[in-house]
């Protein structure tokens, strides 16, 4: 039986409960077996802030994650030495789930700027794209109304949770309770991670 996988990449810096919110409602309301979290080795439209290790990122995701048999995680980015260009792990991901159906996962804003991604004509031949709403942004569904592709646009849940806000509360020494599982919460303590 063919498996629905849907591909959620990110920087994961840090994960966050917007993040599992929004990958549980897959699973919910889409009917989607399983969520791969990608994290970015070299995310392309983004720096990573507080040079946080790829290996705390993935340490943070896998915390967050545990006991979800939904959810996991690929290294497929960081293990790669070329930017994460979502075309090239997409074309990877197809070729290693050959058997399932495929579907990437972005944000309302990553759609606003889709046709800036590298060949983004051909990332809509690989797989149907879900779209998830996102606060403070609109979303035209017939902006690539001629581009012969499948765009998903669903009802996610609207929490206005962001990474670099997690950053700045913990960068200030305040406290990020609720934003982000306790695990993580704990780990980015231990760890002073975003610490100046």
């Amino acid at each position: 039986m063919r498996k629905k996988v849907a591909l959620f990449g990110g920087t994961f810096n840090p994960v966050h409960q917007g993040h599992l919110i929004n990958a549980q409602y897959l699973v919910n309301e889409c009917d989607i077996d399983s969520v791969l979290f990608i994290p970015a080795r070299v995310p392309v439209h983004k720096t990573l802030e507080y040079s946080i290790r790829s290996s705390d990122r993935v340490r943070m995701l896998e915390l967050a994650i545990a006991g979800n048999p939904a959810f996991e995680i690929s290294r497929i980015e960081l293990d790669s030495e070329l930017p994460s260009y979502t075309v090239i792990t997409l074309e990877k991901i197809c070729d290693l789930y050959q058997n399932d159906s495929v579907f990437l996962v972005i944000g309302a804003d990553s759609y606003n700027q889709f046709s800036t991604w590298r060949e983004y004509r051909k990332i809509l031949r690989l797989a149907p794209v879900i779209v998830l709403r996102r606060p403070d942004e609109n979303v035209d569904s017939d902006l690539y109304r001629k581009e012969k592709g499948n765009f998903i646009f669903v009802q996610n849940p609207l929490l206005d949770i962001s990474s670099r806000t997690i950053r700045e509360l913990a960068s200030a020494g305040k406290s990020i309770s609720y934003l982000v599982p306790d695990a993580v919460r704990e780990y980015i303590a231990q760890k002073e991670l975003y610490k100046p």
